[in-house]
């Protein structure tokens, strides 16, 4: 990726990149004998009504004969996807040699059939190891474009993904302040706790009121686009900004919309350790311990040798 020092665009906070993947097949049946490679390859260009082989050709070998060809087994792109992504400048503060690491949600909305060849959520990682004083980026892109009809929560055709820490990765809900209290939280404050769990949705209407405006349908309340405890008030993309990572520990979280089953959840986990563990701590020290005594030993030794009737030579002689 380029730097600041690179393009203005970085330093200037107004860069847009295009990631293209693509998966085709290549060939060179059906183009001509040239001995160039290049004449010879096929790509997207050569698709739809420009491909160089149609289905079942009748072609004249001694007469008329119709070949049986199937053109999706020749050279073609099959998957042809474009995304836009920004290059932004490191915010103030926060320092050139300080870690950054991006935490986002893979998948899409459905069951494993229904996803396919696609994941169920996830979170990516989904278990990020970190030191302390480290920094993440949280941030991810929903959609409201899945098939209508995919199991899911929250309104039809939409995917939505949000963060709540879990007391242990065993639990399925999400840990109770009392808890939070007690226990080291993974976000510092209760403010950003809720943004990262209600992704910045205000003006919620309560569970009794969304009932009262669906005439008691619990359906069409999850449904409604007011429903902030499905996450339908909440934009497609989520962008929770740069958090430090203050305390050590193992944390666990999920998303809340998206855990159905046992079998279909969506939970991941952040291990915030020292830049040295325990063990590392341990051995720098008893080092450092004898790399001192070593060094007064060394300069005691050097004293003796100097002044051969001092009081220190007497104690070397002994020795």
């Amino acid at each position: 990726m380029p730097t600041s020092d690179e393009v203005d665009c970085v330093a200037d906070d107004n860069c847009e990149c295009v990631f293209r993947l693509r998966y085709n097949i290549s060939t060179v049946d059906g183009i001509n004998n040239s001995p160039d490679a290049q004449d010879n390859f096929t790509d997207s260009t050569s698709n739809a009504a420009a491909s160089p082989v149609t289905q079942d050709p009748v072609v004249l070998v001694q007469g008329d004969e119709e070949l049986a060809i199937d053109t999706s087994q020749f050279g073609r792109t099959f998957e042809d996807r474009s995304y836009v992504f920004g290059l932004r400048p490191r915010p103030d503060g926060v320092g050139a040699d300080q870690r950054i690491w991006n935490l986002n949600v893979r998948g899409k909305r459905g069951n494993i059939v229904e996803t396919y060849p696609a994941t169920e959520y996830d979170f990516a990682p989904t278990n990020l190891n970190v030191r302390l004083n480290d920094y993440i980026h949280f941030q991810w892109t929903g959609c409201d474009t899945n098939p209508n009809g995919n199991a899911g929560e929250g309104q039809d055709g939409t995917d939505r993904s949000n963060i709540v820490q879990m007391e242990s990765p065993a639990k399925s809900h999400p840990a109770t302040d009392k808890w939070l209290e007690e226990n080291t939280p993974l976000f510092d404050t209760k403010a950003l706790r809720q943004r990262f769990s209600y992704l910045g949705q205000t003006d919620c209407p309560t569970y009794e009121e969304l009932l009262a405006q669906n005439d008691g349908n619990e359906n069409d309340a999850d449904q409604d686009v007011e429903n902030c405890f499905k996450l339908n008030a909440a934009p497609a993309y989520f962008d929770g900004g740069l958090v430090q990572m203050n305390h050590t520990g193992q944390f666990y979280y999920m998303s809340t919309r998206n855990n159905n089953f046992s079998n279909r959840d969506q939970k991941g986990s952040i291990l915030v350790e020292a830049v040295l563990p325990t063990w590392a701590i341990v051995v720098v020290a008893v080092g450092g311990a004898l790399f001192v005594a070593s060094l007064g030993t060394a300069g005691a030794m050097f004293y003796a040798r100097s002044h051969p009737h001092s009081g220190v030579a007497n104690v070397f002689n002994k020795m």
